[in-house]
């Protein structure tokens, strides 16, 4: 019977299931996420499943509930579900279906976790995931993104994410699991979904491990990444930078005097202190702001997500604008 013993591997390496601790398996329906919760059912973990009604898809959504259902219904798996309005949450918050529904999807998981006492959530991100992130950032020209998807987040863990989609489907097939198809995922308007189908292959024609190698890739960015994070946070208390939710500062002569390595990662930690996301900043905007610092010029910036940057008496401020104006700098 087929297994899966790179999961129980990364699962052990990250100690991801403690003895006993209840785990809540985020479910849509779909191949992966119906293999992981049939996964950690058969190797005895205390397992619930959680399930989001997106309110997009009709009958087709109606059908993927009542699938994950009955399956957790045969096992005695306890099942979770919530409805909600993800066009009506998107036009909301001025974002695509696809950002709200997430936002919606892990707001629906934290709350059900805690409502139940589950120490963990688990999600089926797998390898090809990974290396689709890693593909993904570097064409949008990201310098954060590039480790990855992370096997472990706070309460989040997957276990998966050593597992080719492959081997996933593999291991469905030999223990006779169904599950259902979204026809939102054959749509290659989406990027993630031309990247997948379009670009994988292909590189899979070059070499056939190529999703596991980009995968254990990005894996090995994460650890060198957050070792030089580390570094960069240092730089930055010692150096004198303060951080505000709506403002921060540090004086340029601490960036300018930091290895290049760190200095765009010191300029990351800025913008991450203010809460703003790093969903539409590039290396194009870390590179503007590190010049900032150096110029004998420029005094001021306007970034994404109503973000300015000001260079006055030496030192650098980033500050989050009441209102976004419409003349942005770079977009």
């Amino acid at each position: 019977m087929v297994t899966l013993p790179e999961a129980e591997a990364l699962a052990k390496r990250f100690d991801m299931l403690p003895a006993d601790a209840l785990v809540l398996a985020a479910v849509s329906g779909g191949v992966d996420s119906i293999s992981l919760l049939h996964w950690l059912h058969a190797r005895g973990t205390r397992v619930a499943a959680a399930h989001l009604h997106h309110g997009l898809r009709g009958e087709a959504a109606d059908g993927d509930e009542a699938f994950v259902k009955e399956f957790c219904l045969t096992r005695g798996i306890p099942f979770y579900v919530e409805h909600a309005n993800v066009g009506a949450l998107a036009a909301r918050m001025g974002v695509s279906t696809e950002e709200a529904g997430r936002a919606a999807r892990y707001d629906f998981l934290e709350r059900t976790a805690q409502e139940i006492g589950a120490a963990r959530v688990a999600t089926a991100h797998h390898a090809d995931d990974n290396a689709e992130t890693l593909l993904f950032q570097l064409v949008r020209g990201a310098r954060s993104g590039l480790g990855g998807i992370a096997p472990v987040r706070g309460i989040y863990i997957r276990p998966f994410l050593g597992v080719t989609r492959a081997q996933i489907e593999a291991y469905a097939d030999a223990h006779g699991i169904g599950h259902r198809l979204d026809v939102m995922n054959l749509d290659d308007a989406y990027a993630r979904n031309y990247i997948r189908h379009e670009v994988m292959p292909r590189l899979a024609r070059i070499n056939a491990a190529a999703a596991a190698h980009m995968a254990q890739t990005a894996q090995t960015l994460r650890c060198e990444g957050e070792y030089l994070d580390s570094l960069a946070a240092e730089r930055l208390e010692q150096g004198g930078a303060l951080l505000g939710a709506a403002r921060v500062s540090v004086p340029c002569k601490t960036v300018n005097a930091a290895p290049e390595a760190l200095r765009g990662r010191m300029v990351r930690q800025l913008l991450d202190a203010l809460a703003v996301g790093k969903r539409d900043f590039t290396a194009r905007h870390y590179a503007a702001i590190e010049n900032l610092c150096v110029s004998e010029y420029g005094t001021h910036l306007d970034l994404p997500h109503g973000v300015s940057a000001e260079k006055r008496g030496g030192v650098l401020r980033l500050e989050l604008r009441e209102k976004v104006t419409k003349n942005t700098i770079l977009k």
